[in-house]
């Protein structure tokens, strides 16, 4: 059922689309050739997209291979693999691919991400990131973000150009702003260049930062970091709760209801099967005959750790829905809180360290006691058997 709902909206998604774009779908050779003018705003996708006919309005084109060879009067928006421009665009020209070549005039504004970006281009302010980039003209200011950079031509306005590799200025080129650089070396300005405004070279020493931007940024990394991690654990936790509403049950029951007795030694249980196992795994690595079965155990082993963790915060949610709720069924929705509790819970020195650890021996030593009664104990009919 679920997969026929995927494939009706995939239909219903194609057949929203403009035409170009099933057009480019459903070409035989998976080449898409536009032979014929379009009025409207046009959108293309296929594996090689090639525009020969003027477009009166905007373009939107998607594919391995991308040749613009007919003028667009409005805005254009490229993405793909290999993308020449060899036609005027009169609006903006957004390009994003791995080799982008663009050799015509653009009126409006030229941004142009790629490995390899070439242009020569009028545009009157142009952004451009590359890891080689080669820049004939422009129209107006220019900023590149690149590995190697060459500048050649005419330029109407100011450049800056920050490079981790190298800046190189050919003979005869004309800058009639400011040239502002950072790269590790000095460029080489020869006779030839004119460069009208100031020339500022920052150097090599403006990649290092500061002892408070360090910090800044270190602090910044690590909320990150802090948040990523809770949005990763929290869908865990919801999925598996969501995804095994039986096997969630079952480890939630046996870990909390019954006697303090039977948490502790679930605990126990736990605590031997972590702290055991690599010891078995380092005994069977050591022989030629047990690495085979030492990978095998290894990666289980990785598989329960991570198990263990994720119904810690399954655990901590069952525990509250019963306390607040007074409802014993797990569902994900407390899973999701109890993670992000327990989570919360072992930031804090010591005590929470110690009550998440104990949470992952029972959750650990829970799912251990089934997994046993599940192969050992299977009844005939489907299904978990009850645990004792």
């Amino acid at each position: 059922m679920k997969r026929f709902r995927m494939g009706g909206a995939l239909l219903l998604t194609l057949l929203l689309i403009p035409g170009a774009v099933s057009a480019a779908t459903l070409a035989s050779a998976r080449t898409l050739v536009i032979t014929e003018a379009p009025t409207d705003n046009l959108y293309l996708a296929g594996t090689d997209v090639t525009l020969t006919v003027p477009l009166p309005a905007d373009l939107l084109a998607f594919g391995g291979t991308l040749s613009l060879s007919a003028l667009v009067s409005g805005d254009a928006l490229l993405g793909g693999g290999t993308i020449a421009v060899t036609q005027p665009v009169e609006g903006d020209l957004r390009v994003v691919g791995a080799q982008v070549s663009v050799s015509a005039p653009v009126s409006g504004d030229l941004m142009v991400a790629g490995g390899t970006v070439v242009a020569s281009t009028t545009a009157r302010d142009t952004r451009i990131i590359g890891g080689t980039v080669r820049l004939t003209g422009s129209g107006g200011p220019v900023v590149i973000y690149g590995a190697d950079v060459t500048l050649s031509g005419v330029f109407a306005g100011d450049v800056e150009v920050i490079a981790s590799d190298r800046v190189t200025l050919e003979e005869g080129t004309q800058i009639a702003g400011t040239f502002k650089y950072d790269a590790p070396q000095q460029a080489a300005i020869p006779t030839s260049a004119q460069i009208d405004g100031a020339v500022t070279y920052i150097g090599a020493s403006s990649y290092l930062p500061t002892i408070e931007q360090a910090k800044t940024f270190a602090l910044a990394g690590a909320s990150v970091l802090f948040v990523v991690k809770i949005i990763a654990v929290l869908i865990l936790a919801g999925l598996f709760a969501g995804l095994f509403p039986i096997f969630s049950q079952r480890v939630a029951d046996k870990a909390l209801s019954r006697t303090p007795g039977r948490f502790a030694l679930l605990a126990l249980l736990g605590f031997g099967m972590v702290f055991a196992t690599p010891m078995l795994i380092l005994l069977l690595a050591v022989s030629f005959v047990g690495i085979g079965l030492a990978f095998f155990l290894g990666t289980a082993y990785v598989l329960l750790l991570m198990l263990g963790y994720v119904y810690a915060g399954i655990l901590a949610g069952a525990a509250l829905s019963r306390g607040l709720m007074k409802r014993t069924q797990v569902t994900w929705k407390f899973a999701l809180l109890g993670m992000l509790a327990l989570y919360l819970i072992s930031v804090v020195p010591v005590i929470g360290g110690l009550v998440s650890f104990v949470l992952f021996l029972v959750a650990t030593g829970s799912i251990i006691s089934i997994l046993f009664h599940f192969v050992f104990t299977r009844p005939a009919t489907e299904g978990l058997p009850e645990a004792e």
